[in-house]
């Protein structure tokens, strides 16, 4: 395998296991949302530099939904077509928060970490 395919396996791993967590975070922040929004949300937030394709997204959707973390309903938003939309279940409100700190924790041990690394 040559050095470019090796390097986007490993980023895509890393994507794919990070996007749990911010789909978590943007339903608990901007929610209720839908789908689409989500992934307009997060090359939003990330300066275009994440653009996660919708099967992604909604991959993601399913396992946090599996998990029982969120639930999803229809509706209809200003006259459009009835649309997917994903919260968090209230009884996880104090779930998430935490999931969300100890990330960010996480996340400030793992670029101490890759910063130091020659």
């Amino acid at each position: 395998m040559d050095r470019e395919k090796i390097k986007q396996r490993i980023l895509r791993d890393l994507r794919l296991g990070l996007y749990k967590l911010i789909v978590l975070s943007i339903i608990h922040k901007y929610g209720p949302i839908h789908g689409y929004n989500i992934r307009k949300k997060i090359e939003e937030l990330s300066g275009g530099l994440l653009k996660p394709s919708e099967s992604t997204i909604y991959d993601t959707l399913k396992k946090l939904e599996k998990l029982g973390l969120i639930e999803s309903y229809w509706a209809t938003s200003s006259g459009y077509p009835m649309k997917k939309y994903y919260r968090i279940k209230a009884e996880n409100e104090e779930l998430i928060k935490e999931i969300i700190g100890e990330a960010l924790n996480e996340g400030e041990i793992i670029n101490r970490i890759l910063r130091d690394t020659p």
